[in-house]
């Protein structure tokens, strides 16, 4: 998922709450099951008592979507569910925009689980957990189109649709100014959905994202997008992000993940979400 943050205020963000109980099959009973888990949270000051509340933006597979009943879905969703499962606490997520999402970390919600890149700079507002899951800028074109890019260089007069708030207009941004990349038209959407559909307009030439989300993309529509380039050069890592002076959560989430790697959780959740 996702760019340098601005903190604004989070008043401004219009948020829509996803509530399941704990547990894997994220069912809609609230009610007062026991809860039980394997790592100690007793230290841990939390939005809502027995809850993990958590910020995501829905709306960036496969890390997350909607399924057809509305619930959330993806990657990131039942990551939060196996961690909530170690913590021994039910799960919220708060659907929030991209854009905006930090600012609500610790008022709002508890963490942001959302395909976030862990950068140097983020990292001066925000703790991060270990990282969890490997990813590259990759830029993907309309099947046949003949536009061939053998590097990110090759973005240079060429129109540019990606997601607003990433990586990825983060780091075509500082190519343009660098003069790396030129002659380029940049579009920032809210999702990276808009993006893919402004390429299908003829809108812009490419669509430049994380490289799990072009793997879907190209899966699920084979006969519509082709790979024109990966940046497997230069690897980004991705991790569930939490109030800079929450100490305790992290430690506790790092726990947590660490037992849902020795028990294969990611072998399999990787199974799962991706071609």
């Amino acid at each position: 998922m996702k760019k340098v943050m601005a903190m604004l205020l989070a008043a401004a963000m219009l948020c829509v709450s996803f509530v399941g109980c704990k547990g894997s099959n994220q069912d809609n009973n609230t009610g007062s099951n026991e809860v039980t888990g394997t790592v100690d949270v007793s230290n841990v000051k939390l939005i809502k008592d027995g809850t993990l509340t958590v910020g995501m933006e829905i709306g960036y597979p496969p890390f997350e979507d909607k399924a057809e009943n509305g619930d959330p879905i993806g990657y990131d969703v039942d990551l939060v569910y196996a961690i909530a499962d170690k913590l021994g606490l039910e799960v919220n997520i708060v659907d929030t925009a991209f854009d905006v999402i930090f600012a609500g970390i610790g008022t709002n919600y508890d963490c942001v689980v959302s395909a976030v890149t862990i950068t140097d700079e983020r990292r001066e507002n925000c703790l991060f957990s270990d990282p969890y899951i490997d990813s590259y800028q990759a830029v993907v074109i309309k099947k046949d189109s003949g536009i061939q890019i053998d590097s990110l260089k090759d973005l240079s007069g060429k129109s540019v649709a990606l997601q607003d708030a990433t990586t990825s207009k983060a780091l075509l941004e500082d190519m343009i100014e660098t003069g790396t990349v030129k002659d380029c038209k940049m579009g920032p959407s809210e999702k990276v959905l808009t993006a893919f559909t402004a390429l299908d307009n003829g809108e812009y030439d490419v669509v430049l994202c994380d490289s799990p989300v072009a793997d879907t993309y190209l899966t699920n529509y084979p006969d519509k997008y082709e790979l024109a380039f990966l940046d497997d050069e230069n690897v980004e890592q991705f991790g569930v992000a939490m109030a800079k002076t929450d100490e305790a959560l992290q430690s506790a989430v790092n726990e947590a993940m660490a037992q849902l790697k020795d028990e294969g959780f990611f072998e399999e959740n990787t199974a799962k979400w991706f071609a």
